[in-house]
């Protein structure tokens, strides 16, 4: 299931699946806009049937609904979608749509968790399973945004960025919510790697990721500036 997460070209229904199936966090429920009955469900069809078995079951509604609406606003961006072309497309009832999604907004701010939980997990992946040694993986991580940046996705990714809505609560603004979790992965690669400022790689990659339009046009120098920043970082553990 690991590699389910890490192609990108697999449907994203598929990946929620083995997101849930492998997640230890809790918050994959709400996190992948699934619901803990989904979660629990996916747990125990991998645990007694096997990764096949859960992969292999053909999109429930609510995973047709997610994946044809973010069709729609990668497609159709930025001018959002209509809950009427989303029931065409899926072809469900619209009383079915409602039901699971009273406004189109509901609708669109799953969409949008989702797909940052599923940009996440693919970013985590990369790093981990590229160089073991911690001070290599910071440069791994400078490595994944570039090649993110440059990849035939990096559009629609960003068609799917969440927008701020300044919440008091963290947890009420997905993209505040994605960014915090980027900076904790970031900030415990650099704890790992024992440099002295690990807070600051943290904040470094998450502002990287929130900037990462800016990056797009600018990438050579982007690259170069993260590469010198990280080296800088690893020499300071280094000194007596």
């Amino acid at each position: 299931m690991a590699a389910v997460i890490t192609d990108p070209g697999m449907p994203d229904y598929l990946t929620i699946r083995a997101l849930a199936a492998l997640a230890d966090d809790e918050r994959v429920a709400r996190l992948s806009a699934m619901g803990r009955q989904f979660v629990a469900d996916a747990r125990r069809c991998a645990r007694e049937d096997g990764a096949a078995a859960l992969l292999a079951h053909a999109p429930s509604a609510l995973e047709r609904v997610l994946e044809t609406a973010t069709r729609q606003l990668v497609r159709d961006a930025p001018h959002g979608l209509t809950m009427r072309t989303v029931c065409r497309e899926a072809g469900i009832p619209r009383r079915t749509l409602y039901n699971l999604y009273a406004t189109s907004d509901e609708l669109v701010d799953a969409c949008r968790r989702r797909a940052q939980t599923i940009w996440r997990a693919r970013f985590e992946q990369s790093v981990l399973g590229g160089d073991p040694r911690p001070a290599r993986r910071l440069l791994g991580v400078v490595d994944a945004l570039d090649a993110w940046v440059r990849s035939e996705r990096f559009r629609d990714d960003e068609a799917l960025r969440a927008r701020p809505s300044f919440a008091s609560d963290v947890r009420a603004d997905d993209l505040r919510e994605h960014l915090a979790e980027i900076d904790r992965f970031a900030t415990a690669l650099a704890a790992d790697a024992r440099v002295a400022s690990p807070h600051a790689f943290g904040a470094f990659v998450a502002t990287a990721v929130a900037g990462a339009s800016a990056w797009f046009d600018r990438r050579a120098a982007a690259r170069t500036a993260s590469i010198a920043f990280v080296e800088r970082l690893i020499a300071r553990t280094r000194q007596p």
